[in-house]
């Protein structure tokens, strides 16, 4: 029994980190955009300030393009070497998570908790990546969690490592790590008599100032570097205005973060609401324990700063799915050896939704997929399998008279079973449809040193051709920046739409075309729907001479 349970866990690790990693072509533009910058980091031996495109580029800190580097010299300057420190942070992120469930609560704990995080819908898409937020949640809840037993076990060595991996979290995506700590440990201060105490033991002037010594040189060198230009680029606009400002004219959500960790932790979202009511009710009653209450405050916190933001992605709230995991897992363990008690009667409620949830994505998958999306038929085993592990769940929790299990296995094995089936079958789909790796294979095939490479108008799509046709490319989104590059006799080619070139050549400018694709223009699972748009046409253009 325990080699088959090391089995499963090894098949689980395997399938949703590093099965195919490098299978799917880049065509997120921040994606291919740190991809680029690590690529061209290694190529010019400048290990202290990231750029892009052969120019200067302050979007985040160094310590993630040197994690992404690495695994590119380690395993090619390829989507495989771009994503390997994503999928690495993802196995220290699970084994922090049982780590900290089993120095808090128990060892099943933290067990059940680490599985359920590294079978989450985030974790499958983040670790297969190359961006930084998985590597960024790695070294900061790897931090906070050293410091929340270094308080609530007696622990107080255990601080100095927690600080510094703080430090290696601010130097992966800047002074965002201080507000989330911050914010999170005032408020466990103000939530809890036992907590304020435990924490205010600690020595948390020496950490910060350790925190602070260790990121700052190197803000301090990019500012004695780039001088104003890094004030400008960096700290007002990526940081200060990103939060601030709205700046891409999108509407105030204040429950879009709600609807993401949802969706998020399906299907385990009803056990975290019914915990939620559970430990709400504990909170009147002031029974809820330490441990508890510091995990609520990490999610309250993140989740509060990153709805006040105006500018909101999905992924930014992932560092919550840690300590949301070690909840379910805690409810799980408490159902299932304390069936039937008053205090968790929410809990018990959340188990029992788990199943429906399963049969609700079965059927409602596999109508979506027979219906709308355009898969191979063999894809339909994912809602089946989904199906069935939810019919299975609703009868023995439900229906049932048996305890729960110790480990939540139908589950986690229908979760494991979509993931590959996603592998197998949604990401080749995809990957028939996009074009401009190939584009930029050819151009890059004809594009010596002397020829100059440009895209026009190509919006999402730039970042990926940047780092396919690996030539300096001019990004041009204006007409008068097209006849500027075209104007200039030496030889050049261009990349844009179909559309794009009748814009151009309505303008005057003479273009004759040297190669063209018809791929997928959007960048989102549209591109599978069987009644999708019509196929873009993407044309490579050089100037026009005129006998």
């Amino acid at each position: 029994m325990r080699l088959l349970r090391i089995g499963g866990v090894a098949a689980l690790l395997f399938v949703v980190l590093f099965w195919q990693l490098g299978s799917a072509s880049f065509w997120d533009p921040d994606e291919a955009h740190y991809a680029e910058a690590s690529r061209e980091m290694l190529r010019t031996g400048d290990w202290l300030a990231p750029y892009y495109n052969e120019q200067p580029f302050f979007d985040k800190p160094i310590l993630f393009y040197w994690l992404q580097a690495a695994g590119m010299a380690v395993a090619g300057q390829n989507e495989t070497g771009a994503r390997l420190a994503s999928a690495i942070a993802a196995i220290a992120l699970v084994a922090t998570t049982a780590w900290l469930g089993a120095a808090l609560v128990s060892f099943e704990v933290g067990f059940v908790a680490a599985l359920l995080l590294a079978a989450s819908p985030p974790v499958f898409a983040l670790a297969r990546y190359a961006i930084l937020d998985m590597i960024f949640t790695a070294f900061l809840f790897g931090g906070v969690s050293l410091i929340a037993v270094a308080a609530l076990k007696d622990r107080p060595a255990l601080q100095w490592p927690g600080y510094l991996l703080i430090a290696g979290s601010v130097v992966t995506k800047g002074p965002l790590s201080f507000v989330l700590c911050g914010l999170t440990f005032g408020l466990a201060m103000l939530a809890s008599a036992d907590l304020r105490r435990r924490l205010l033991a600690l020595r948390f002037v020496w950490g910060l100032l350790l925190v602070v010594a260790l990121s700052l040189p190197w803000f301090v060198y990019m500012w004695l570097r780039f001088r104003d230009a890094f004030i400008a680029a960096y700290i007002f606009d990526e940081n200060v205005s990103l939060f601030a400002s709205n700046r891409f004219g999108s509407k105030f959500d204040p429950l879009f973060y709600f609807r993401v960790l949802a969706a998020g932790l399906l299907p385990w979202t009803g056990l975290v609401i019914g915990t939620l009511w559970d430990d709400v009710r504990a909170c009147r009653e002031r029974s809820l324990d330490s441990s508890q209450t510091l995990l609520w405050c990490w999610a309250i916190a993140i989740l509060a700063f990153f709805t006040a933001s105006r500018f909101k992605l999905d992924h930014y709230v992932f560092p919550a799915a840690p300590a949301l995991c070690l909840v379910c897992a805690r409810a799980w363990a408490d159902v299932r050896t304390r069936t039937a008690i008053a205090q968790n009667a929410g809990a018990r409620m959340g188990v029992q939704t788990i199943g429906p949830i399963l049969v609700l994505a079965g059927t409602g998958g596999g109508y979506f997929m027979i219906a709308r999306l355009d898969l191979p038929n063999a894809a339909i085993i994912a809602p089946i399998v989904m199906l069935v592990a939810g019919i299975v769940v609703t009868a023995r929790v439900s229906f049932g008279h048996a305890r729960l299990p110790r480990l939540p296995w139908v589950t986690l094995t229908a979760m494991v079973a979509t993931y590959a089936a996603v592998i197998t079958w949604v990401l080749p789909a995809l990957e028939q449809r996009k074009v401009i790796p190939d584009v930029a294979r050819w151009v890059a095939s004809r594009a010596g040193p002397d020829v100059r490479v440009g895209t026009y108008r190509l919006n999402r799509w730039s970042n990926a051709f940047r780092f396919y046709v690996d030539h300096h490319t001019s990004h041009m989104d204006g007409v008068e920046e097209a006849r500027a590059f075209f104007a200039d006799p030496t030889p050049a080619y261009a990349v844009m739409t179909r559309q794009f070139l009748y814009e151009l050549a309505g303008q005057g400018i003479q273009l004759q075309v040297e190669y063209e694709r018809d791929g997928m223009w959007v960048t989102s699972g549209r591109a599978l729907w069987r009644r999708r748009e019509p196929p873009t046409r993407f044309v490579v253009v050089s100037r026009k001479i005129t006998p």
